[in-house]
């Protein structure tokens, strides 16, 4: 879907999967969420004439990686041959059926235990995302190594007081304020506030938190995506441009 019209597909109508992974659901969840809050922007009036559009540029390259690795999955337990001896009351015969289970172990180990795929989803290269110059780790279905990258999920942490990090951020956007330096984040609020952008500062003073995040701030959108990050901006009315889908690129 995209801007010029009035029908965004999402879900099984955008997407069809292998059901190895449990991916087709999750994957229809993410649209839902990556759309929603585009769809509240416009209705509220905040939002660029470009943000709509970046709902196809985002969600299409992830939902062709997920169902790459259904396909994965699907060739993994296909592409067996059991040797027919394997049913055999003998030494061969089971010796085969260790073989046979220690293959099906791996390939179940391999498909249900997929941190990289649940929580690794990227959007590198979105217009309306602003990239620090950094490389995000490897895309492993198997192993999720957290990044505040722009483009990926926020690294999680609990708090001192117990409370999940992710349970700070809210429905609008959320600037995460881990240096402590109001005169610097009072930019970023002011040019979301000139364009109309819902922005809460969060403040955290807890050090473990700025080695996570490799930067004094970030800007998290309603989606739970890192957006930006930086010590310092240096242009922030462009920068809401862009994550509001107003900076054309």
């Amino acid at each position: 879907g995209n801007s010029g019209g009035r029908l965004f597909l999402a879900g099984d109508a955008a997407h069809l999967f292998t059901p190895m992974g449990g991916l087709g659901y999750n994957t229809a969840v993410e649209d839902a969420v990556n759309l929603g809050w585009k769809l509240a922007a416009v209705i509220h009036g905040w939002s660029g004439p470009d943000l709509l559009d970046s709902y196809e540029l985002e969600r299409k390259p992830a939902a062709v990686r997920n169902t790459g690795h259904a396909r994965a999955f699907a060739d993994s337990l296909g592409n067996f041959v059991p040797d027919p001896r394997l049913e055999e009351a003998s030494a061969e015969g089971e010796r085969l059926r260790a073989e046979a289970g220690a293959y099906f172990g791996d390939h179940g180990r391999r498909e249900f235990n997929i941190p990289g795929i649940t929580f690794g989803t990227r959007i590198d290269g979105s217009p309306v995302i602003v990239p620090d110059g950094t490389n995000p780790p490897p895309d492993r279905p198997n192993e999720y190594v957290p990044t505040a990258c722009p483009g990926g999920r926020p690294p999680h942490a609990w708090l001192a007081d117990g409370i999940s990090l992710y349970d700070r951020f809210g429905f609008d956007f959320t600037l995460l304020d881990l240096a402590g330096n109001p005169a610097y984040a009072a930019p970023l609020l002011e040019a979301a506030r000139s364009a109309g952008l819902p922005l809460r500062l969060v403040t955290l003073n807890e050090p473990c938190l700025r080695g996570l995040y490799e930067a004094d701030y970030a800007l998290i959108r309603p989606d739970q995506t890192v957006a930006w990050r930086g010590d310092r901006l240096d242009d922030a009315a462009a920068v809401v441009d862009i994550v509001r889908g107003a900076g054309g690129r």
